[in-house]
């Protein structure tokens, strides 16, 4: 069979202006047969191949399929959605989380490892199996259908060829090569599987191939994600109306509250969790360690451990505090929000006379490691935070100027330390030297100038906010890349460019600027390119079978992280604004998705057990694993929740809901 050709405008006859060429198919075995491969063009650039093998000999035929497309122009960069931005660069800085050095984590980097090239399965990518080029003018994405599980269960390469062209590969099934990532920092044995046909037998596959012109240089990702949405077609509708997602988040965050240990002072834990939680996270015990472990209650019992009580990032604080004391307010409860305000009070009276202070509340009082720092990602949301509960407050005739004056001390600190060439920096020791310089992290304290300028209509607030998100956008969100946001990871991620959606709009409210509105899309289309198209095929005996669990609109995490959260359910108002703005339905059909995603896998009522364990009402797991990595199995297997009940999910979803009915809108 002859090559076949790309254009923007179909197919074209010879090499003459196409854009990419689809490669003869190779038998892979001996009596294998290309019965039919039908090339159907379906508009605006997207093909379906649908290849269908036959085994016309007289033996059982095994044997793994490629599927390969050539770039027939030069790119400057690409895109494996979840997995590789443009090869993984930002890294290699020392990795330290909770005042421990987690040193350099090694990840998949590059297209290729040790002379191999990556193979990753369609698990991991957001997009089944999708991989993308593109330069200045030209961009080529290919990913596998979801019509059956012929189709979808794939893995997907990148290759460079002799001509230093890249060729986009769809290996049916699936192959992780060289290694599996099986765990942060850890690479673990290849992973291969096969067809077999007998004799007779056919096998058919149907993908796609997107070209384009690309929206902003770096974003031809964004029309493969419109291709996406109408080829793969994703659906999820919300398992639950909006108010019981309100009730249910308020509840479970209430449920943390606890006495720290000087016996008085009423903080919000962080989460429930395994008492062997601290030492699968940190890969402390091997996974036969574990596999013995978890034959013991007194290991597998989840409750409040060893919480640190932080003012953002994962624990929420201030966050959870503010809902809860707006739950109060209206409802009349002087106990509930005397203990609300007393968080807030507990944070600020740790805060130095420079502004900063420890993310969290007990490293105060510890006598913990004098290398400990502060970061970027916790303050921005504290003094955030404490602006929006001054606000609250005081609508309720209760005056609270000392939160007001928290944030300003401490965005004055960082609007005095800005860098040209770092901006705000990721973390910093408290008398104010910088700790670590990298990442895209700095974008979390933009929220707070925002809120802090229309507080106080200060301008050089909104100056500081202004300059950020120059610099932020020039330097990583124009290239595709938001990086170390995750205060856990040094790596390219997900969850750190969603400061600059919010803030953008927000400036875009303040200003009227054209340029805002334009960078918001352009880092809602960077947070959705994480986002899950697809349901992963699952085995009956996994908890994704087992609990009714899909992938559709999830998140995934980051490089290092490669698992699915439900942080995209915070985005539903943003992206429903967005949407309003610009005329574009895709961003209200994504906002449902994922919200629909963040309601799976919460606890609904008493007798809703997952692992033989009833879990408070409200909670839910933290992770997802969609793929083979995981840090709390004994066996790396696709498909598994793990029993970490964190808070920031319940805070995520409630605070949604209160946009929403700001709003006067409802998601159901």
């Amino acid at each position: 069979m002859e090559s076949i050709f790309f254009g923007l405008d179909g197919l074209c006859p010879t090499q003459d202006g196409a854009i990419a060429e689809l490669m003869p198919w190779n038998a892979p075995a001996a009596g294998l047969k290309l019965a039919r491969e039908k090339v159907e063009p379906l508009g605006d650039g997207a093909f379906a191949v649908t290849r269908t093998i036959l085994n016309e000999g007289a033996a059982p035929a095994t044997f793994r399929d490629e599927l390969r497309v050539r770039d027939l122009f030069a790119a400057t960069h690409y895109l494996i959605p979840c997995v590789n931005y443009d090869g993984n660069g930002f890294g290699g800085e020392e990795n330290v989380y909770n005042g421990r050095s987690m040193g350099a984590v090694k990840m998949p980097t590059g297209l290729s490892h040790e002379g191999q090239p990556w193979v990753f399965p369609y698990e991991r990518t957001g997009v089944p199996s999708c991989t993308l080029t593109e330069n200045e003018t030209t961009g080529l994405a290919v990913f596998a259908a979801n019509d059956t599980s012929a189709s979808l269960v794939s893995s997907c390469s990148l290759r460079r060829d002799g001509d230093g062209r890249l060729e986009h590969v769809i290996v049916r099934p699936v192959v992780e090569a060289p290694y599996t990532y099986e765990n942060k920092g850890v690479f673990g044995p290849r992973f291969e599987s096969a067809i077999t046909l007998a004799p007779g037998e056919s096998f058919t596959a149907k993908s796609f191939v997107c070209v384009c012109t690309p929206k902003w240089r770096n974003f031809a990702a964004v029309a493969m994600m419109e291709h996406a949405l109408r080829l793969l077609r994703p659906s999820l509708e919300p398992c639950m109306d909006d108010d019981e997602a309100y009730a249910l988040g308020t509840r479970y965050i209430r449920s943390l509250f606890c006495l720290a240990d000087d016996g008085k002072t009423w903080l919000l834990a962080t989460n429930r969790k395994q008492r062997m939680f601290g030492d699968q996270h940190a890969a402390r015990i091997t996974r036969e360690e574990m596999r013995e472990r978890m034959k013991w209650e007194y290991w597998t019992d989840i409750a409040t451990f060893n919480n640190g009580f932080e003012l953002g990032f994962t624990g929420q604080n201030f966050l959870n505090a503010r809902l809860l004391a707006a739950k109060a307010l209206r409802e009349g409860d002087a106990s509930l929000l005397e203990k609300c305000i007393g968080v807030f009070d507990a944070f600020l009276a740790t805060q130095k006379p420079n502004g900063l202070l420890f993310p969290r509340w007990n490293w105060n009082f510890d006598g913990g490691s004098p290398d400990r720092a502060t970061d970027v990602c916790n303050l921005g949301w504290g003094a955030a935070e404490a602006v929006r509960m001054a606000r609250l407050l005081r609508a309720h005739g209760i005056d609270k100027p000392e939160l007001v004056e928290f944030a300003r001390r401490l965005c004055d600190f960082f609007v005095e330390h800005w860098s040209p060439e770092h901006g705000f920096g990721k973390s910093w020791s408290l008398d104010g030297r910088p700790v670590s310089t990298g990442g895209s992290i700095g974008g979390f304290l933009v929220p707070a100038l925002v809120e802090l300028y229309e507080e106080t209509e200060d301008r050089k607030y909104l100056d500081g906010a202004l300059r950020a998100e120059d610099f932020y956008f020039t330097r990583d969100l124009d290239r595709f890349e938001c990086t170390a946001g995750a205060i856990d990871c040094q790596c390219i991620d997900k969850e750190t460019s969603y400061p600059f959606i919010w803030s953008e709009l927000a400036l875009h409210r303040i200003t009227g600027g054209a340029q805002h509105l334009e960078r918001a899309e352009k880092a809602a289309w960077y947070f959705v390119s994480w986002m899950f198209f697809f349901d992963t095929v699952v085995e009956p005996e996994t908890d994704f079978a087992r609990y009714g669990y899909h992938t559709t609109g999830g998140t995934s995490v980051s490089i290092e992280h490669q698992v699915i959260d439900p942080w995209g359910g915070i985005l539903a108002p943003e992206l429903l604004e967005l949407a309003d703005l610009i005329g574009n339905d895709a961003f209200r059909a994504i906002a449902r998705l994922m919200w629909a995603n963040s309601l799976q896998g919460i606890t609904r009522k008493l007798g809703d057990f997952i692992h033989e364990t009833q879990r408070p009402i409200g909670s839910q797991n933290e992770a997802f694993f969609q793929a083979r990595y995981n840090k709390y199995r004994p066996d790396v297997e696709p498909g598994y929740y793990n029993d970490l009940l964190v808070s920031w999910p319940s805070s995520y979803r409630v605070w949604t809901v209160e946009r929403l009915r700001e709003r006067g809108l409802r998601m159901r």
